[in-house]
């Protein structure tokens, strides 16, 4: 019978990579760096040793990814994009001032419905910059599903917002995308810190 790995044993692993994430700079590193943190983590006696108990080198490497690291990405995800508001954002981006009338729950739970006191609709998005098109995704399906979100056949508009991890994100980098977001007439506001 296969051992089973204890919630203690869980917690204090998962606590363990989240420092040393934190202490390396996981979401802001590329992916090269990525890679040898990842055989820092499966070699660590602590980590991967412990881990190892319970199931095979290979799924150690699966586990730490997809279990820990990616739950650790989406909780930096959260903390960012709940900087700032989605009204801050409309207000930002578009200039209109709008006030929530719905928000999003589970996997939607970054998206938030607001409108102007003209009547105008927005839908706020948010993700990461590497993955933009699931936060684009994301408002689509909501404006999609709900057909009293267009109104006579006006769309709401969108607006991304984007976390981003790298440092070495420039004006250029961010310049281009809004132009490329602007081309379907999707705004971007880039959370940074």
């Amino acid at each position: 019978m296969a051992k089973v790995l204890t919630p203690q044993a869980k917690q204090r692993i998962r606590q363990e990579i989240f420092r040393k994430a934190d202490e390396v700079g996981y979401a802001s590193s590329g992916r090269i760096d990525n890679g040898h943190f990842m055989d820092e983590l499966v070699e660590d006696p602590n980590i991967g040793g412990v881990l190892k108990e319970y199931m095979s080198k290979e799924k150690v490497r699966t586990y730490i990814k997809d279990a820990v690291l990616n739950a650790y990405t989406k909780q930096i995800t959260r903390k960012r994009l709940s900087h700032v508001s989605p009204e801050k954002i409309v207000e930002t981006t578009l200039h209109v001032h709008a006030h929530i009338i719905q928000t999003g729950k589970g996997k939607n739970s970054k998206v938030s419905v607001l409108r102007s006191d003209a009547g105008e609709l927005f839908v706020v998005s948010g993700g990461t910059l590497l993955k933009w098109e699931t936060a684009l995704r994301r408002a689509i399906e909501i404006i999609a599903s709900q057909p009293g979100l267009s109104p006579e056949g006006k769309t709401p508009r969108i607006c991304l917002t984007l976390a981003a991890y790298s440092q070495n994100l420039t004006e250029a980098d961010k310049n281009y995308i809004i132009t490329a977001l602007q081309a379907i007439n999707v705004s971007a506001y880039f959370c940074l810190e």
